[in-house]
């Protein structure tokens, strides 16, 4: 009977801190946000990281994780960035937030995990790349899990940064 009662507590335990969104919903004043530059439109000051448009302008300010100064120029496609800014605002999808500072992450698992972002995003059967999850798997290849905004669909696809390849896994549900 206490074996029961430990393992009910163990379980629901689990249960709440599994269900926590952990910052997985929309991020609140003064964070730091973390994730991949699918779009970046230069002209008008804006760039696509994760699900949320952040602006910038000429007070925002653009460095390495390094301390190094840069420019809203050095900024790629598939870059992982650290991004400061004072929360989203509107409930669109992409939704929207004013960056203060933007740190382009530099160190190697950085650059290989952009990498297959930028795979993704240049590869021609995708458009408007909303990036939701990333994990590298036991053959070193990456999984992505994305949006495709064009297609309004999921899409999950592995990458081989070493063949420079997007692998679309095909379907084993049947079509109803």
């Amino acid at each position: 009977m206490k074996k029961r009662s430990i393992l009910f507590m163990l379980c629901v335990f689990f249960l709440i801190t599994g269900c926590h969104s952990g910052g997985a919903g929309k991020p609140q004043h003064n964070e730091d946000f973390i994730g991949f530059a699918t779009d970046i439109d230069l002209e008008n000051g804006k760039v696509l990281i994760n699900d949320i448009w952040f602006s910038f302008d000429k007070e925002t300010e653009f460095k390495s994780d390094k301390k190094k100064s840069l420019h809203s120029e050095d900024l790629k496609i598939g870059q992982k960035v650290k991004v400061k800014f004072d929360g989203a605002a509107g409930e669109s999808f992409p939704s929207n937030a004013a960056a203060h500072q933007f740190i382009l992450l530099t160190d190697e698992q950085s650059e290989k995990q952009g990498d297959a972002v930028e795979l993704v995003v240049k590869d021609p059967r995708f458009s408007q790349v909303v990036m939701q999850s990333m994990e590298k798997n036991p053959t070193g290849m990456y999984s992505l899990r994305f949006k495709d905004l064009s297609l309004n669909r999921e899409v999950h696809v592995l990458v081989s940064i070493d063949d420079r390849r997007v692998i679309v896994p095909i379907s084993t549900t049947a079509n109803e």
